[in-house]
């Protein structure tokens, strides 16, 4: 029956329409912490994605600014291995000929020792970027 709703019911009391303020009133206090809360979210998935981001460009010019050190010194190896025919084609007499080759094995032998002292340098940046890295993004880090 029409009469019997009490949306409907001419006769309702105030205190049942403030019950229908308040409900909307919760509703829009409920939907301003939804917001607040998504807001909240995506400001920590894009602080997220900024570090990771930056994390990954910190590495990749680490290993970039590495791989090149070491094209250069593969470079520099290469000549050398190609001069030696040269230097053993100039020399006129087995004596000379040893020279030379001892004096390109001198020299092969000190870049190679080079390649030792830049291979643990190399390996110890990679390690302190990759620990600076690691230590930004952990979840007690300082941002």
């Amino acid at each position: 029956m029409p009469q019997d709703n009490p949306r409907t019911d001419p006769g309702r009391t105030e205190h049942q329409r403030g019950g229908s303020a308040r409900s909307e009133q919760m509703r829009g206090e409920n939907m301003a912490a939804a917001e607040a809360f998504t807001t909240q979210i995506g400001d920590m998935g894009k602080r997220s994605i900024d570090t990771g981001l930056r994390v990954q460009t910190e590495m990749f010019d680490a290993l970039q600014t590495i791989g090149r050190d070491w094209v250069t010194c593969a470079t520099a190896e290469a000549e050398l291995a190609l001069n030696l025919p040269n230097r053993l084609a100039g020399a006129h007499s087995i004596p000379e000929a040893m020279t030379a080759y001892q004096e390109w094995l001198s020299e092969w032998l000190a870049m190679c020792n080079e390649d030792g002292r830049r291979l643990v340098a190399d390996g110890q940046k990679f390690m302190a970027t990759g620990i600076r890295c690691l230590t930004s993004v952990s979840p007690g880090a300082q941002h």
